[in-house]
């Protein structure tokens, strides 16, 4: 303690002034009466200064500390960096050593070794400790088809595609992010010409709705029957191309990803599949480029809100729904019968809410099942009146509306009398003389009309319905409303 003051004072008599140094001095032989420091003949001095000179030194010290820790840490980092550069250089070495044939990947998928396109004895991912840090080795071989001597498919046709091979080794450690990974490329050719490889060239595009190439997809290839198993990533353009593959007839299986999208997987042709396949398995046909395109897009979160005409929520809703990515269709069938790949029987929790996370674009419909309510329709509007259309990243909240089968009121459906074709823009006008009742509603898109407009209900009576429309019949209708739902078809002639 006695050293740990006397320090401080040293310090002290070099940051402030005689006045301020002289307050601290005394401060501290209060507090340290048997230890004698030696006599300065400064003045002045209160406890406030002191507080504000210990502040100061306990700055002074959180920075150094700081600054020290940062410090040890960027020398870890930039350790750990070159161990895992020396990693990589000793990798490539060893791939440079062996023979060309079996540059290639493979890997242990638990009960037997896959490989990639090429096939080949390098690992595909390992673990190697160094000085207690673990780094991750991750090697991709890939067939280059340069555009040197002409390419696949191009005119004249590259016949041999498979020009020579880059490796590219990925050496990374900690998070494994941008900043804690090393990579490593170099093209390994053959001895002498190059020579013509069995298979064909296999390449996948995988683009958004609009047509455009989706970067950095991951894509998982697989055929069980050429022991292929492998995983990659498009490029630039959305597109994985890959010579040397083997032969195949829709054998090669595709698993698409990325964050934040709705991914899709390749189907075996009907009747192995129970449906027709929109993305059917990749074939590879021998000495030929074989391309194959998917589609995905981004995903949507969607929220269903049910509730009645009025806006209030009406929880605890059992209901089914079924849309989005349309993966096939129904054989044999007239009109042709969508397959969709999500399907949910569900209900509303008791804010009459549902929310569905990282779903597809497209259409959905909605079934709600159960007694005490009708069912209306959806808002905003769809092109089915059960149901959603949601839009590619855009999250979608459907307020499902739902009549309340105890309450008097009036469902008016409007229907054209020649092809049943719901009616747009009628005058739906409802009127009870002796209860002063007399409201005009205009359908909507769906033919519909809903009686009152405002809570209470309807009072119980009889009750007068004139339709009409331009270019149509009026209709008319006397009918009872009690304290249920009463609903009324009309059809209009011409």
């Amino acid at each position: 303690m006695r050293h740990t003051a006397y320090f401080a004072l040293q310090l002290c008599r070099e940051l402030f002034s005689k006045k301020y140094f002289e307050s601290i001095r005394k401060f501290f032989l209060m507090q340290t009466s048997s230890y004698r420091l030696p006599v300065i003949s400064y003045k002045g001095f209160t406890l406030i200064e002191s507080l504000v000179f210990l502040f100061i030194f306990a700055i002074v010290s959180m920075v150094f500390l700081q600054t020290y820790a940062v410090g040890t840490r960027l020398i870890i980092e930039s350790k750990n960096r070159l161990g895992a550069t020396a990693l990589a250089n000793q990798k490539m070495e060893i791939v440079r050593s062996i023979d060309y044939t079996t540059i290639g990947t493979k890997h242990w998928n638990g009960t037997a070794w896959v490989y990639g396109i090429p096939a080949g004895d390098i690992l595909e991912n390992e673990t190697i400790n160094v000085n207690t840090v673990h780094y991750s080795v991750d090697t991709d071989v890939r067939y280059v088809d340069d555009a040197f001597d002409g390419k696949s498919g191009d005119s004249p046709n590259d016949t041999i595609p498979n020009d020579y091979k880059r490796v590219k080794i990925s050496v990374s450690w900690g998070a494994q992010g941008a900043d804690q990974t090393v990579i490593l490329t170099s093209d390994v050719a053959p001895d002498g010409l190059e020579t013509a490889g069995s298979g064909g060239v296999l390449s996948i595009n995988i683009l958004d709705m609009p047509g455009a190439g989706v970067s950095d997809a991951t894509v998982r290839i697989v055929n069980t029957s050429a022991g292929v198993d492998t995983t990659t990533q498009t490029d630039a353009a959305g597109n994985i191309t890959l010579p040397g593959a083997a032969v195949g007839d829709q054998e090669y299986a595709l698993t698409i990803s990325k964050n934040d999208y709705y991914g899709a997987v390749t189907y075996p042709p009907y009747p192995t599949s129970s449906f027709n396949p929109v993305d059917i398995h990749a074939s590879v046909v021998a000495n030929a480029l074989n391309p194959d395109v998917v589609r995905i897009d981004r995903a949507a979160d969607i929220e269903i809100d049910t509730k009645d005409p009025f806006g209030t929520a009406v929880s605890n809703i059992n209901f089914s729904i079924t849309g989005g990515r349309v993966i096939g269709n129904v054989p044999n069938t007239n009109p042709v019968q969508p397959v969709y790949d999500f399907t949910q029987d569900t209900s509303t929790d008791v804010s009459g809410q549902k929310t569905f996370a990282n779903q597809s674009f497209g259409t959905y419909t909605v079934a709600v099942s159960g007694s005490g309510y009708t069912f209306y329709k959806i808002s905003p509007e769809s092109s089915l009146v059960n149901g959603l259309d949601v839009s590619p990243g855009e999250d979608f909240v459907g307020q499902v509306i739902l009549l309340d089968n105890a309450l008097g009121s009036v469902f008016v459906k409007v229907t054209n009398a020649a092809d049943g074709s719901a009616i747009e823009g009628a005058a739906a006008h409802l009127t009870n003389a002796i209860a002063g009742y007399d409201t005009t509603q205009t359908t909507d898109k769906f033919g519909f009309a809903y009686f009152p407009t405002a809570l209470p209900g309807l009072v119980a009576g009889t009750y007068t319905l004139e339709v009409s429309k331009s270019g149509f019949q009026t209709d008319n209708g006397t009918f009872s409303v009690g304290s249920a739902l009463v609903t009324r078809t009309i059809q209009l002639a011409l």
